[in-house]
């Protein structure tokens, strides 16, 4: 039951267990307080017929698709395959990513009085703020309506790299299997925890409290660890096909281990480094061990009794994310798709600012 009532601490990138060999059990860093043990209560209060985690149907992504028809309702411009390479007090420098080529590019320059940016915070303070150029050789090139001016400065193609000062939240390793069998046996949400001990337990949390002692990637039966399986079906028609099953796992990980010469690299062959500190034995390795744990579960129709036991036979489809994944497409830092953890060092005043501390009209909303 505690194991249970503190598994939501993961979503916030911090361990349920107090941490003896950091100042205040680890609070400062990633042991979670008490205060965030209410969110199971929040989710599952009696009194509350609201209570509970929700999902749209259709996925996530008609979220995205609703805002986006929403803001072309208010008059929204919307321009795509641009990739942002540079933030500066004056505007944003974008290079086509539809491009494949390599070296630099001649890039636009977009003038702008205020920049929002969703990337990623860590990401975009390294990567992508410029605070020491003033642009003035740029700042009236555009139109006075305010529309782009394409300039003759080149710079080098995007790259990618993190503010690797901040604790982060775990990584994780999505599997997203299509499978061609209901898998009745599995609620909208399901958690596979470790707790047959105590000393278990707190191992099962070692991705959080050891994430950058560079030993990435040990899984198996010798290593406990606890995971999430959404089916998304079970309450979203749409999300796969009559008589078949989408699943998605997620199984916490260790992030991506930062290399600073990376930085130097085009984005593209830095991502294709990164991708190695996953290879496809851990890979391997996980899967198995999740597939046999999914094995104990009982199916509620008597025609798939043994459906979860051969589960591996009923994958029609796989596609596997790891923390380089994440980064490829989404320049989330370190890979982690949680963002930064909230201990309480980086917590209420102690969290990065919204407003950039070097360039006073960037605006941060990315995680």
């Amino acid at each position: 039951m505690r194991a249970l009532a503190s598994f939501q601490d993961l979503y916030v990138g911090l361990e349920p267990y107090k941490n003896e060999k950091q100042l205040f059990g680890g609070v400062i860093k990633k042991t979670a307080p008490a205060v965030f043990g209410l969110l199971a209560a929040l989710e599952l209060h009696p009194t509350n017929n609201k209570a509970g985690v929700f999902a749209p149907i259709g996925g996530f992504r008609s979220v995205g698709n609703a805002f986006q028809s929403l803001a072309k309702d208010c008059g929204v411009q919307f321009q795509y395959n641009k990739t942002v390479t540079k933030i500066t007090k004056n505007g944003v420098y974008t290079i086509d990513s539809s491009i494949s080529s390599t070296g630099e590019k001649d890039v636009e320059f977009l003038p702008a009085d205020v920049i929002v940016v969703n990337a990623d915070f860590p990401f975009a303070t390294r990567t992508l703020l410029d605070p020491k150029e003033g642009d003035e050789k740029n700042k009236d090139n555009g139109s006075s309506s305010g529309s782009a001016a394409t300039t003759s400065t080149t710079i080098p193609i995007d790259r990618y790299d993190w503010d690797d000062k901040f604790d982060y939240s775990s990584g994780v390793v999505a599997f997203h299997w299509s499978l061609n069998k209901e898998l009745t046996g599995l609620n909208t949400h399901n958690v596979f925890l470790c707790a047959n001990s105590r000393e278990e337990a707190e191992q099962s949390w070692s991705v959080l409290r050891n994430d950058n002692d560079g030993d990435n990637n040990k899984y198996g039966k010798k290593k406990p660890f606890n995971f999430y399986v959404h089916r998304a079906s079970e309450t979203d028609p749409t999300a796969a096909p009559e008589g078949c099953d989408a699943i998605m796992i997620l199984v916490p990980c260790k992030t991506l281990l930062r290399n600073k010469d990376l930085a130097k690299l085009p984005r593209k062959e830095a991502i294709e480094k990164y991708k190695d500190q996953f290879d496809d034995d851990f890979i391997s390795n996980m899967r198995n061990e999740v597939l046999e744990r999914l094995a104990v579960v009982v199916d509620k129709n008597d025609d798939n009794d043994d459906v979860m036991k051969n589960l591996r036979q009923h994958i029609l489809h796989e596609v596997i994310d790891t923390p380089a994944s994440y980064a490829d497409f989404y320049n989330v830092g370190a890979g982690v798709p949680f963002g930064l953890s909230h201990g309480f060092g980086q917590l209420s005043l102690t969290r990065p600012s919204a407003q950039s501390k070097d360039i006073e009209n960037v605006l941060f909303v990315g995680a």
